[in-house]
């Protein structure tokens, strides 16, 4: 993880933040590397999905709108977020409808991530074999790889959407 998108990352720390959130304040730091907006969300969302992996960032439930993340662990030597813990009170009927939809949507906005990271993928080989032609062969069966895990994430989307679509009517 670069040093500089830690010092943004430490001053989100206090709350929740959307991946345009920490785009935006990485970029309008001083001290980033990047100037268009394209290469500085693809550099940030390759980080959080380290940080993800690594177990420093969790993505919270959002039932719309953009997901939100979290840090969860002290990164840089500072605390992490506190949380805030609702109590929902005593469920007595248990609704497996409810639970069957929140599992979709969850599925849906994780393929939804991973569509965008493919996405992403994708462009950056586009834009190596644009920059350095040489490198073409060795990029093109990647490039076709990422490619088509987009296309089946996109259709896994449109099924999740279209069945959420009919649920909600």
């Amino acid at each position: 993880m670069k040093s500089k998108l830690l010092t943004v990352l430490n001053k989100l720390a206090i709350k929740s933040f959307t991946v345009d959130d920490l785009t935006e304040a990485y970029l309008n730091d001083p001290a980033s590397v990047h100037t268009s907006k394209k290469s500085a969300r693809q550099f940030v969302y390759r980080n959080m999905l380290r940080l993800i992996k690594s177990g420093d960032l969790e993505r919270l439930i959002v039932d719309q709108g953009w997901p939100l993340y979290a840090l969860t662990k002290s990164i840089a030597g500072k605390p992490p977020p506190s949380k805030v813990k609702v109590d929902t009170g005593i469920i007595e009927a248990h609704d497996v409808k409810a639970d069957s939809t929140q599992s979709l949507k969850e599925r849906l906005n994780r393929y939804k991530l991973d569509m965008l990271s493919a996405m992403g993928e994708t462009e950056e080989y586009n834009d190596i074999c644009s920059e350095i032609p040489e490198l073409r062969e060795e990029v093109q069966a990647l490039y076709n790889e990422s490619r088509d895990r987009f296309s089946k994430l996109l259709g896994r989307v449109k099924a999740l959407e279209s069945l959420l679509a009919t649920n909600t009517r």
